[in-house]
């Protein structure tokens, strides 16, 4: 009998050996004394502390302050960064494009940047300008600096809010691998990255230290090695090593307290100055205010040359033009000492509130000029190195002002209702009449020659509303300005007053008889040929030919050169106004009983001078507190007025993938820029809206009156410029919509961007720019 054999059992299974207990220690070898994410922020904020509390002794007050409110910004943005890969590969770059611009906006309104600046893209022109300033007057700057202007200020902090956010970002950057800290992405790097990442944090903390004695040089030393460590190696710093490395950092501290005696030299190990002085920075902005009528030649590369406080915009005269010599409009001495108010009437003394005082700071400028406003009577508060000009109420510096240089001058600066001016009549003291009423005649050189020079003799024109003697009107009959003198008389005919005789020249020269051009031919009698024969040129004529002719028919009149209000800058409860070198200019002032020296602007507004300040309207300048820039109006001839309006081994971190997105996001932010710059727009209020901004960006706004069809008519030298404006007033006032040419729009950039140089093209370029479709 058989069977089939049971099989075999299988033995048991044999139970897992355990692992042998560890060594004794190891466990406790192993734990870190902190997490290292939480490491390693606790000692970049400490580190990142230190370097913005130094930093921010280089501005003086509040620089630490600003500073370590930049840091928390700073921070804020590399943790930012620091979470970019959790975000889907579509979303990251827009994302740090998001987070790069709003670090940026940030930090300059933590540096003090107006806000208006920022937040308003029609003041991004003057934000980008009073940066270039900050940046140009560093290598002259004195630290701390405390100087009430504001861009060397912004300029020195937005240094160190790049060192700090550079630091900050690479020292946080985002890992390929490691475990999240409380769900969020983690920190990438080694130690190489941690060093990179402290490169610009010891910089900022090092090199105010290198410009400025330290108080207490061993003892800061001390705290940015303390510092310095704990960021490098805490976050890998097991608990059990914590007494030996605190003893290595204890031994390394002391022997570096001990080496700086032998280390410490009378010259320094790197001279900071002497690199400083070695950059090439141009030379300060300097005018010459004597009208000579040629092609333009004032500097004009938006460098910032004065900051002015003050209750009321004005234009800041530098120079009176009393005389005429028979060519052009000259200084002209007084025969006797006079006061700063000799030619002001007494009403004018008892009117308090034309009396103001102004607070001038000198920026990047040489001038021995002392720039003020109206007639200055006096320089209350510091004593100052000035002595009367020319002209009263004008004064020369002894020594040439230049950059820091600052003053406060009491000033007045009349602001009569213009019936005053209608009735102020022509009763003119005989000082004025005399030296006011007085005409230069030209002479020709000896031997025949026809070239004409300024003359011996001059004629004394009778006050408005009388007769020249005979003999006067003899002598400007038979001069070269016997034609002015005609112009003079029919401009005269009829006026009630002075008052409207200076309307009625006002009005001739806006008329659209006369062009505004940088770039007048040379003349012997240059405002005879500017009246006459060219009719173009710039404020020195406009200015030169009104004052003229003023004269000529019994007014008295000069030239004032200087600059005109610049743009309004709010600084707490004070408003300063930044000028700046394209604000430079020529008007006139006209004498009236009982009220004084009256401005007067003859110039187009299309002038870059004028267009940034629109507050001389061709009268009396009116109070303003805190204009407002004023755009363009649209509304058809004669219509309501209305103003418009590298990555470390030992965890892959991920530098160079963090340095490819940023410049990813600023290749896509070009991009989105481009698109949205050169899209086609739709619809006349877009394209009205777009030549608003145009006109305002390349400098040349309008006066708020000015229409379409005066527009229109101003570039009637320029048929396909005057076509695109024509083609948005006839849509904006009709039924259809606007069409408009890529011809055209050429054209006008070209209008827009005529005598302003290369800056003036780019500009105009940007403002208007090639689009699709038109």
């Amino acid at each position: 009998m058989s069977a089939t054999a049971p099989p075999a059992p299988s033995p048991p299974a044999t139970p897992p050996t355990p692992a042998p207990p560890p060594p004794h220690g190891d466990g406790r070898r192993a734990l870190p004394l902190l997490s290292p994410p939480l490491a390693r922020v606790l000692t970049l904020a400490a580190l990142g502390s230190w370097a913005a509390i130094r930093w921010g002794t280089l501005v003086e007050p509040g620089g630490a302050g600003r500073m370590l409110l930049l840091l928390v910004l700073a921070l804020a943005t590399g943790l930012a960064v620091a979470q970019l890969s959790l975000l889907p590969p579509l979303l990251q770059a827009p994302a740090a494009v998001a987070v790069v611009v709003g670090w940026a906006a940030t930090s300059v309104l933590a540096a003090g940047a107006p806000a208006s600046g920022v937040l308003d893209p029609a003041h991004w022109d003057d934000l980008a300008a009073g940066l270039q300033q900050g940046i140009d007057a560093l290598p002259q700057v004195l630290v701390p600096y405390s100087r009430a202007a504001i861009w060397p200020r912004i300029a020195i902090l937005l240094g160190g809010a790049l060192l700090l956010a550079l630091g900050c970002v690479l020292a946080l950057s985002p890992g390929r691998h490691g475990t999240p800290f409380r769900g969020r992405a983690p920190f990438g790097g080694g130690l190489r990255l941690r060093l990179a990442a402290a490169v610009p944090l010891t910089t900022a903390a090092v090199l105010p230290t290198a410009i400025m004695e330290p108080a207490a040089p061993v003892e800061e030393g001390l705290l940015l090695f303390a510092l310095l460590a704990g960021f490098l190696w805490l976050e890998r710093l097991p608990r059990v090593q914590l007494p030996g490395a605190l003893a290595l950092v204890v031994v390394a501290a002391l022997a570096g307290a001990l080496a700086t005696g032998p280390l410490d030299r009378d010259e320094p190990w790197v001279d900071v100055q002497a690199l400083v002085e070695g950059l090439d920075r141009p030379q300060p902005a300097r005018f010459d205010w004597s009208q000579r009528y040629g092609p333009l030649d004032w500097p004009r590369d938006g460098r910032e040359v004065l900051r002015v406080r003050s209750s009321e915009r004005s234009y800041w005269k530098a120079r009176n033009l009393d005389g005429f010599d028979g060519i052009r409009w000259t200084s002209l001495p007084l025969p006797a000492p006079a006061e700063p108010d000799a030619e002001l009437p007494s009403e004018v003394l008892r009117q308090r509130d034309w009396q103001h005082s102004i607070a001038v700071e000198i920026g990047d400028f040489a001038t021995s000029e002392v720039v003020a406003a109206g007639t200055t009577l006096r320089f209350p508060g510091a004593p100052v190195n000035f002595q009367a000009g020319s002209s009263p109420g004008t004064w020369i510096a002894n020594e040439p002002l230049e950059r820091g240089d600052a003053y406060t001058a009491e000033v007045v600066v009349p602001r009569p209702r213009r019936g005053e001016l209608r009735a102020a009549g022509a009763d003119y003291p005989q000082a004025i009449a005399d030296r006011y009423l007085t005409v230069g005649l030209p002479r020709r050189e000896p031997s025949g020659a026809r070239r004409l020079r300024p003359g011996t003799s001059a004629v004394r024109v009778a006050p408005f509303g009388s007769s020249s003697p005979p003999a006067v009107r003899q002598q400007l009959r038979l001069s070269p300005y016997a034609g002015v003198d005609v112009l003079a008389r029919q401009l005269g005919d009829g006026a009630a007053s002075p008052y409207e005789l200076v309307q009625r020249v006002l009005a001739h020269l806006r008329s659209d008889a006369f062009t505004y051009s940088e770039e007048p031919p040379r003349r012997q009698l240059p405002l005879e040929a500017f009246l006459f024969r060219d009719r173009l040129g710039y404020c020195q004529q406009f200015a030169g030919a009104a004052a003229l002719l003023l004269r000529l028919g019994g007014v008295p009149a000069r030239v004032a050169a200087g600059f005109t209000g610049g743009t309004p800058e709010q600084r707490g409860r004070a408003t300063e106004y930044v000028v700046r070198d394209y604000d430079a200019h020529a008007w006139i002032e006209v004498w009236f009983p009982r009220v004084g020296w009256i401005e007067f602007d003859p110039t187009p507004t299309t002038a870059p001078a004028r267009s940034r300040s629109t507050s001389v309207t061709g009268t009396a300048l009116p109070p303003q507190r805190a204009p407002a820039r004023r755009e363009l109006p649209a509304q058809p001839e004669g219509g309501a007025q209305t103003p418009a309006a590298g990555a470390a081994a030992d965890d892959g971190g991920s530098f160079p993938v963090g340095l490819a997105a940023v410049l990813g996001a600023l290749a896509l932010a070009v991009g989105l820029a481009l698109a949205r710059l050169l899209r086609p727009l739709h619809g006349t209020d877009a394209l009205l809206a777009e030549l608003e901004r145009a006109l305002r960006r390349t400098g040349r706004p309008p006066e708020p009156h000015v229409t379409l069809l005066q527009l229109e008519r101003r570039l009637h030298d320029a048929p396909d410029a005057a076509a695109y404006v024509r083609a948005i007033r006839l849509a904006r006032f009709g039924d259809g919509e606007a069409v408009v040419t890529a011809r055209q729009r050429r054209a006008l950039r070209a209008e827009l961007a005529r005598n302003l140089g290369a800056a003036g093209r780019l500009r105009a370029l940007l403002a208007l720019p090639p689009r699709r479709g038109g």
